[in-house]
C-alpha cells in the first residue's frame, strides 16, 4: 500500500510539474502586459493616424491631442461595450467605447473585445488601445481583430 501511495504521489507531482508552466504562464499573461500587444500599440501611435481621426471627429471642439500614452491594462474589473465603429477610416479601424475618465481609463490603456455567442459563450475578438478619454466614453483604435468587431461587443 505504501508503494502505491508513493507511486501515486510521484505521478501527481510529475503531472503538476508538466502542467504548471502553462498554468503559470496563463496567470502571468493576465497580470503582465502582453509585450507584442504593447509593441503594436506603440507602432500605431508613432504612425500618428489617430491624430487625423481625432481632429476630424471633434472638429472645433477638440480638447487636446494626448501626448503621453500609458501602455498598460486598465484597473481590474473595467468592463464596457463598443458603442460605435468608424468603418470608413482609411488608415485604421477606430471605435467609441462606453468607458472613460470615470472608469480611470487613460490614453494608451490596452483592452480586449469579446464576442458573445449563443449559450452565453464568450470568444476573444481582438485588442484595442485607448486614444482619448472623456468622462463617459473614449476613442479607441482597434489594433488586432480576430473577429469582426461590432456594436455592443464586450470590452475588458
Amino acid at each position: 500500500m505504501c508503494k502505491a501511495l508513493t507511486t501515486g504521489w510521484i505521478a501527481t507531482l510529475l503531472l503538476s510539474l508538466l502542467l504548471t508552466p502553462q498554468a503559470w504562464a496563463h496567470q502571468t499573461a493576465t497580470v503582465r502586459i502582453d509585450s507584442n500587444l504593447a509593441s503594436l500599440a506603440r507602432d500605431q501611435i508613432r504612425a500618428g493616424h489617430y491624430q487625423r481621426f481625432l481632429k476630424q471627429q471633434q472638429g472645433s471642439s477638440l480638447e487636446f491631442l494626448p501626448d503621453a500614452f500609458v501602455f498598460d491594462y486598465p484597473p481590474a474589473g473595467t468592463q464596457g461595450q463598443i458603442q460605435q465603429i468608424f468603418w470608413n477610416e482609411p488608415e485604421s479601424l477606430f471605435a467609441v467605447i462606453n468607458l472613460g475618465k470615470q472608469d480611470r481609463l487613460l490614453p494608451g490603456h490596452l483592452l480586449h473585445f469579446y464576442k458573445t455567442l449563443p449559450g452565453q459563450r464568450r470568444e476573444a475578438g481582438g485588442a484595442l488601445v485607448v486614444l482619448q478619454t472623456f468622462n463617459h466614453h473614449s476613442y479607441v483604435q482597434i489594433l488586432r481583430a480576430d473577429r469582426v468587431p461590432a456594436v455592443n461587443d464586450r470590452v475588458e
